[in-house]
């Protein structure tokens, strides 16, 4: 049978990850959904926008792991010759200079062909198979693909060709230590039953995460890169939406995640090994006898006389000893083969092993030991959080969700009178006159003080202009503008104007400059100018259409903040695609915030000044 030797490209690999990993994932654990549904289920009762925030973050998330894995699948598999062969109904495979493999082909009860593969699969438990990927450019056509595969499921039918296999291999070291005479030092067999197989992960997951093979520094790199994405989630979700159920959504998924990823770095793994393999989710086919052989070429492991693998020396990383046992770990650091210690009558066999891995410049290192977090402090955490989480959906949350379903227009004006805004009863008398001969008192009170605000702006230049500026004052403007070459020029002035007998009296001059604008497109830049205490001031604002770039509400907060002037402007929305705004101190807008349930924000453009 002809022997195939071939390093995989990038495109396969690619497709190995999600045949041989994701599409198992999706198709056969459910599991792992179930999170997101609940989730997504949970918020459509409460908002249709937190139920579409909550799936696209899982989405994200999911997508982000696939991209990890298969930059993980790369970085093993990529550039590294492999070779199969079908002889005498096993299967041969090595990967040059690190690992050796006999496998008979009965153990192979799955045969896919994929665009770009055909993988052999070795069934480990009933819900995790090994692939043994091979790309079908390697066969002249098809029908010598048909008939490799047809060599796999009836082995019996090949016959054996010296020469060829001579050809193929003759440059793998793999394959040479393999088939050589080797010199054997050390021999030694044990049964491995579920317990053994249990306590042998556990150790080596243990070897791993105490940094015994320099691995601390990435768990701490993870554990920190966890925090920072879980900080942006909630930041992102402040500074984009500032809506309260976005808010709880995206903190709550995102603080998830973090938890369940300490758990997995922190946590003892013990229990999750045996339920892995309890469920079928963790390989099974290495229980029976094993029987390890230290010889001249390296390390070979023979499991129940089916499946044999040998390790070169060169391919070792180091070997690590532990109470139990030494656990030899290859370069890639996530497999291993160990040796159990048998009994004090072994201690000197097995300083001699440990002697023979310093000759063949194995490094010989002590495990250590590793505390874990207790599993119970997890859940508890998960619990706090998610009860914490259920508590601000069913109490508001924010102080918006504080506020009365419906406030009447004698209490929302109440509320703004103790704020300092003056409002005669001739105005008030006026606008509930226009609330019942429009029908408007649902929508007023329903979402209180935007309307009554709304009017409140629009007073000075109607009939109350002469009282509007005796007290408290605010701004209205549409971020959809007018007329886009002169709206800066209306906002800016009308914030002057909100702010008058401060520093900003001595502004003026204010202009557009459109020459950089892309009218049929709509795009470019305005440059907005200034003078100010006779000296030049300019600043360029985004053009989108006849939209105005929020920028321009920070231009004058840097000039307050650079001359030391406590007030500041700020602004918020008015339920629609405007915005009012306050021109006042820290103090006076919490206080806002706190009656009237609208929150405040404040933007700051320090350049140009």
């Amino acid at each position: 049978m002809k022997k195939y030797s071939f390093q995989m490209t990038r495109e396969e690999i690619s497709e190995l990850c999600l045949r041989a990993r994701w599409e198992n994932l999706l198709l056969r654990r459910f599991k792992w959904l179930l999170l997101p549904a609940v989730l997504t289920l949970e918020c459509i009762f409460v908002s249709w926008t937190m139920a579409l925030a909550t799936l696209a973050l899982m989405l994200l998330i999911f997508a982000a792991l696939i991209m990890w894995t298969d930059f993980v699948m790369k970085k093993q598999l990529y550039g590294k010759t492999r070779t199969m062969e079908v002889e005498g109904g096993v299967l041969k495979s090595s990967i040059e200079g690190e690992v050796y493999c006999e496998i008979p082909c009965s153990s192979i009860t799955e045969i896919r062909t994929t665009r770009h593969l055909l993988m052999l699969g070795l069934r480990q438990t009933s819900k995790v198979i090994g692939w043994y990927p091979v790309p079908l450019r390697v066969f002249a056509d098809g029908q010598e693909r048909d008939s490799f595969s047809e060599a796999v499921r009836n082995p019996q039918t090949v016959v054996s060709n010296p020469e060829e296999h001579e050809e193929t291999f003759a440059t793998d070291p793999g394959v040479q230590a393999a088939e050589r005479s080797e010199q054997e030092y050390f021999r030694v067999s044990f049964q491995v039953g579920e317990e053994e197989w249990v306590r042998m992960m556990t150790t080596a997951t243990e070897i791993i995460r105490a940094g015994t093979l320099g691995e601390q520094k990435k768990y701490f790199f993870r554990i920190v890169l966890a925090a920072v994405f879980s900080a942006l989630l909630y930041g992102a979700a402040l500074f984009f939406s500032g809506a309260a159920d976005i808010m709880r959504s995206m903190f709550l998924v995102g603080s998830f995640f973090f938890l369940i990823l300490l758990w997995i770095l922190l946590g003892n793994p013990e229990r999750n090994i045996r339920t892995q393999l309890r469920k079928g989710m963790m390989q099974n086919n290495v229980l029976g006898v094993w029987e390890i052989s230290v010889t001249d070429a390296g390390i070979r492991q023979s499991i129940s006389e089916d499946n044999s693998a040998l390790i070169p020396w060169e391919s070792l990383l180091c070997v690590v000893e532990t109470d139990n046992g030494l656990f030899f770990y290859r370069k890639e650091k996530r497999h291993f083969i160990a040796i159990q210690k048998s009994g004090p009558e072994s201690r000197e066999q097995i300083e001699s092993l440990k002697e023979l891995c310093r000759e063949k410049h194995v490094e010989v290192l002590a495990g250590k030991r590793k505390k874990y977090v207790p599993t119970w402090l997890f859940v508890m955490l998960i619990v706090v959080m998610y009860v914490g989480y259920m508590v601000s959906v069913v109490s508001g949350g924010v102080r918006k969700d504080t506020v009365p379903d419906y406030t009447s227009l004698n209490e929302q004006v109440s509320v703004l009178r103790s704020l300092g805004f003056t409002i005669p009863e001739e105005m008030e008398d006026t606008l509930c006159t226009c609330i019942e001969e429009n029908g408007m008192n649902s929508y007023v009170e329903r979402y209180p003080y935007t309307w009554l605000l709304s009017n409140l702006a629009w007073a000075d230049a109607e009939e109350w202009a002469d009282w509007a500026q005796d007290g408290a004052a605010v701004f209205w403007f549409d971020f959809e503008g007018w007329d886009i070459s002169t709206d800066y020029v209306m906002i800016l002035e009308g914030m002057q104007k909100l702010s008058a007998g401060s520093i900003l009296d001595d502004v003026e001059n204010i202009r557009e400059d459109t020459g950089n604008v892309d009218w049929e497109k709509g795009t470019g830049t305005i440059t907005v100018s200034l003078k100010w205490k006779g000296q030049e001031h300019s600043w360029k604002m985004d053009m989108e259409n006849d939209w105005i770039d929020p920028e321009v509400l920070g231009i004058y907060n840097g000039l307050l903040e650079k001359e030391g002037v406590p007030e500041r402007f700020y602004v918020t929305g008015d339920d629609g695609q405007g915005a009012f705004v306050f021109y006042c101190t820290g103090e006076w807008a919490s206080a806002f915030e706190d009656a009237t349930g609208l929150d405040l924000e404040t933007c700051m453009v320090k350049k140009g000044w």
